[in-house]
C-alpha cells in the first residue's frame, strides 16, 4: 500500500499541470460564483417534495421552510451539484483521456501498474473532492450573504458533516466515470451513461417514493437517489450514514475493478477517438 500512496503527490502535481484539469477547476469556481449570484431565490432542479425541510429530495437554491430556516439555507449550499456532476464528469474524462503518457513514465520508472492505477484514481478522487468541497463552500456563504441571514454555529455543525457525505458522493461519481471510461474506452458512451444515470435515477426515486415499484429498485445501485437526499438534506428517506455507505462502498469497488483494469491492459489507457 505505501507504493500506492507514495506517488499520489507526484500524479496530483501532474494532474495540476494538464491544462483540461486547471480549466475545469476555474470552469467549476466560476460557474458556481454565477450560480450563487444571478439564480433566483426559490429555485429547485430535479427536486421534489412540498419545500419541507428533512421531505424534499432534490437541488433547492434558498427554498425556505420556515421551520427549520437554518437547515433550510444550508441546503441551497448544495443545489449547484446538479449541474456540477455533468462538468464532474467531463473533466475525469479529461483527465483520464491524459493519462496515457502519464502512465507510461510511471511503468518506465518501474512503478508497478496496478499501484500506479491506484495511486491515479485516489489522488483524481483527492482533486474532485477539494474541487467539489471549495464550490461547496462558497455557495454557502452565497447563500449566507443573499438571504441577509447571520452565520451561526448550528448552520455549520449542520452543513460540514453534509458536505463531507455529499463529498464522498460526488467522488464516487467521478471514479465511476473513470471505470466505465475504462471499460468502454469511449468517452462519448461513457460520459452519457453517466449522465443520464445519474439524471433517470433520481427522477425515478421521486416515483418511487410516491409509488414503491419493485422493478425500479435497479436505481438504487445509482448515485442519483443518494446524492438528490444528501444535498436537499431529506434524511427522512435515507439517513446519513446510508449516503455514506454507498459512496464509500461505490468508490471501493470502481478503484478496485479500475486498477485490476489497468493492470490487465498493460497499465495504458486504450480509449477512442470520439
Amino acid at each position: 500500500m505505501k507504493r500506492a500512496i507514495h506517488p499520489i503527490k507526484a500524479d496530483i502535481m501532474r494532474l495540476y499541470r494538464i491544462f483540461p484539469a486547471k480549466f475545469g477547476l476555474t470552469l467549476m469556481l466560476a460557474f458556481g460564483l454565477l450560480f450563487g449570484i444571478f439564480l433566483k431565490n426559490g429555485t429547485t432542479l430535479l427536486a421534489s417534495g412540498n419545500s419541507v425541510f428533512g421531505e424534499d429530495i432534490g437541488f433547492c437554491w434558498n427554498v425556505i421552510d420556515p421551520s427549520a430556516p437554518d437547515e433550510s439555507l444550508v441546503r441551497s449550499a448544495f443545489a449547484g451539484t446538479s449541474l456540477f456532476v455533468p462538468l464532474i464528469v467531463c473533466l475525469v474524462i479529461l483527465q483520464e483521456r491524459g493519462y496515457e503518457e502519464g502512465c507510461r513514465i510511471s511503468l518506465a520508472r518501474g512503478l508497478n501498474r496496478f499501484y500506479g492505477a491506484l495511486a491515479h484514481a485516489l489522488s483524481s478522487a483527492l482533486i474532485i473532492g477539494a474541487a467539489y468541497s471549495a464550490l461547496c463552500l462558497l455557495l454557502f456563504a452565497i447563500a449566507i450573504i443573499r438571504g441577509g441571514h447571520n452565520y451561526s454555529h448550528d448552520m455549520l455543525t449542520v452543513f460540514l458533516p453534509a458536505m463531507i457525505v455529499n463529498a464522498v458522493l460526488v467522488i464516487s461519481v467521478a471514479l465511476e466515470t473513470m471505470t466505465i471510461y475504462r471499460i468502454t474506452g469511449s468517452a462519448v458512451l461513457s460520459g452519457a451513461v453517466v449522465i443520464i444515470g445519474f439524471v433517470m435515477s433520481l427522477t425515478l426515486y421521486g416515483t418511487y417514493l410516491q409509488t414503491p415499484i419493485p422493478s425500479l429498485r435497479w436505481i438504487f445501485f445509482l448515485p442519483g437517489p443518494y446524492l438528490g437526499v444528501g444535498c436537499a438534506l431529506g434524511y427522512s428517506d435515507m439517513g446519513q450514514l446510508t449516503l455514506l455507505g454507498y459512496g464509500v462502498a461505490a468508490s471501493c469497488l470502481s478503484v478496485l475493478i479500475y486498477a485490476l483494469l489497468s493492470f490487465r491492459a498493460g497499465g495504458v489507457l486504450n480509449g477512442s477517438s470520439d
